[in-house]
């Protein structure tokens, strides 16, 4: 039997509702570590630093801050690197619009600071400004390219209020 119901109709079913997708504009920080987090309003903060110059429009960004198994599960399934990081990004987006996951090792920043003479809440929060830095299309693959993005973190962690060296 023929309907003349839309084709739209017959989708709706597998969608979620409206009110539970993200708008645009959409921040989402996630804390999914067990015992270690980094203040949403400092992450919101160094977000809105890192993207006050820059002419993109914003979709969608998540922040996850968790721990080195789920970083390294998923940089093994994804970039089929099987090594440990204190970043991974996942863009979707475009050169003027942002869609994308970033996730945060809080491990690695509670292992690492002192190496680097930094407090935890300086070193995750690098780690926050260096996804987001990768979002933005900088890489660090070479020496210029590292020193380019240190600069840049160090930039972003000054007007916040954070020291770094």
């Amino acid at each position: 039997m023929k309907t003349n119901r839309p084709v739209t109709d017959c989708l709706t079913a597998f969608w979620p509702e409206p009110h539970a997708l993200p708008a645009l504009d959409a921040v989402m920080i996630w804390n999914d570590h067990p015992r270690l987090n980094l203040e949403p309003a400092l992450v919101r903060q160094l977000i809105d630093e890192v993207m006050q110059s820059k002419q993109m429009d914003m979709h969608r960004l998540e922040i996850i801050l968790t721990d080195t198994e789920h970083v390294h599960r998923l940089n093994l399934s994804w970039k089929n690197a099987d090594y440990n990081t204190d970043v991974l990004t996942f863009s979707l987006g475009s050169e003027t619009v942002i869609d994308a996951e970033i996730y945060v090792n809080l491990d690695f920043a509670e292992q690492y600071c002192q190496d680097y003479g930094a407090t935890f809440t300086e070193e995750a929060s690098r780690y926050v400004i260096h996804g987001l830095l990768h979002v933005l299309g900088f890489d660090d693959h070479t020496p210029k390219e590292r020193e380019s993005m240190r600069k840049k973190e160090n930039e972003v962690l000054r007007r916040v209020g954070l020291t770094c060296i």
